[in-house]
């Protein structure tokens, strides 16, 4: 297991990673465009039930399908179930569109269509999340931690300018999601054609105890000799990493989706929900091309602690602009771009941290796991912030912020950098596996 691990740490960049690259992008793009559905058509059902569904899913994916990629699937066949489930979604959303629209039972047919997709995009994340963590060089796993994911911030942007586009030329909502069904589909069909090329998790397979065929996998990868990982002095329990990675979700996985498309929804009309949701990810996605530049030449303690603070202090300008919306709207948009860069830097802190911190053998389920607190407290916060005034609306977001920066002091102060440790280390992994490894040699 060791000789595999440091293997794919000291591998140099090769077709491989390519694929797993392109695979895991496209996946981000799909959750980015299936997750931006209910938002968009909102103004349509205006009730807050729409927001909510989409849970279900969510809740569904993260916890079901993680845990089967840990113990049953692996990390290439969850992909499999997870691009069928939003392909399926994709699919009933364009059909109830088109043929079905007059219904008086049509948004729960929509709100079918987008439960299951969800359930596809979502249960993708925290699986995609281990398959990078597990399969990358140890030089370049920061950067792709932080860069897929950002195709998120890529497929919301894509799917509002669609929207936005769609619904000026026709000023309908059915058509604009029907547009955007038929965008998704297409892009579940791409997918199905990269991953085939994909490899299974080499870590993944050596603690399902299948040693044999992790080597194999592993063996033609091209060996650098200049990527010794680093050592880590420090250690945590997995209660503390668990803990300290629920808080900065909630504080993050909030108030992204509150400032990037509940604000919309809420206090705006038209094709200005569409404009506003195509801003704050648009300011993501570019954010978020930028961070991999100098992610691996930082703390990550520091740097999140002064991205939390930061996202807090980001609020203040924001709660002032609201109160003059009507008047200068340029000055919203603009400070709502620094906010969502700001929530970009706080999600690749995020996808970094929490594939590194938990251990393989359920790593998947874990992040799913730490999931289930942001989800259900989004939930909550959709019916809380849909009686706020708009200066209490940004108020509840700047107190979230201050969750993350409490939670990023804690971890500032008692816990550890990742950049260059291996993953056995940074999850606590290493002493079991030599103990393992020990025994064995002793039989």
């Amino acid at each position: 297991m060791l000789d595999v691990s440091r293997r794919i740490d000291a591998a140099k960049w090769g077709r491989p990673h390519w694929a797993i690259f392109a695979s895991t992008s496209i996946g981000y793009l799909m959750w980015g465009v299936i997750g931006s559905l209910a938002y968009l058509f909102y103004p349509s059902v205006n009730a807050v039930w729409f927001l909510v569904a989409p849970v279900i899913g969510q809740l569904a994916g993260d916890l079901g399908l993680s845990y089967l990629s840990d113990r049953r699937l692996g990390r290439k066949a969850a992909f499999y179930l997870t691009m069928m489930l939003y392909g399926v979604g994709s699919l009933i959303i364009v059909i109830t569109t088109a043929l079905i629209s007059s219904a008086s039972y049509y948004p729960y047919l929509v709100a079918f269509g987008i439960v299951l997709a969800e359930i596809g995009v979502e249960g993708e994340v925290p699986v995609s999340l281990s398959y990078q963590a597990e399969t990358m060089p140890l030089r370049e796993r920061e950067r792709i931690l932080v860069l897929t994911p950002n195709f998120d911030n890529v497929g919301a942007a894509l799917a509002a300018l669609v929207g936005f586009a769609v619904y000026g030329a026709v000023g309908s909502r059915y058509v604009e999601l029907q547009v955007l069904g038929y965008f998704a589909f297409a892009l579940t069909l791409i997918a199905f054609v990269i991953r085939y090329l994909v490899p299974e998790s080499a870590r993944w397979l050596a603690h399902a105890g299948r040693v044999e065929e992790a080597k194999k996998n592993v063996s033609g990868l091209e060996v650098s000799e200049q990527s010794a990982s680093k050592q880590l002095n420090k250690s945590s329990s997995l209660t503390g990493r668990y803990l300290f990675l629920l808080l900065i979700g909630v504080s993050q996985y909030l108030t992204y989706g509150l400032m990037a498309y509940v604000v919309a929804d809420y206090y705006f009309s038209g094709n200005t929900v569409n404009f506003v949701v195509l801003m704050a990810n648009l300011a993501a996605a570019v954010t978020g091309f930028i961070i991999p530049i100098f992610i691996t030449r930082v703390s990550m303690r520091k740097y999140g602690f002064g991205v939390y603070l930061g996202g807090a202090l980001s609020m203040l300008p924001i709660l002032y602009t609201l109160n003059l919306l009507g008047s200068n709207p340029v000055l919203f948009y603009l400070f709502l771009a620094v906010n969502m860069a700001f929530s970009e830097m706080a999600w690749s802190v995020r996808t970094v941290l929490e594939p590194l911190l938990m251990p393989t053998r359920l790593r998947a389920f874990l992040i799913g796991l730490i999931r289930l607190g942001p989800i259900l407290g989004y939930t909550a916060s959709l019916y809380l912030t849909s009686t706020l005034s708009v200066s209490q609306f940004v108020e509840y977001n700047l107190a979230l912020w201050a969750v993350g920066a409490l939670a990023t002091l804690y971890w500032l102060l008692r816990g550890y950098d990742v950049q260059g440790v291996s993953l056995e280390d940074t999850a606590g992994e290493k002493l079991s596996l030599q103990t393992s490894v020990a025994t064995s040699e002793k039989r």
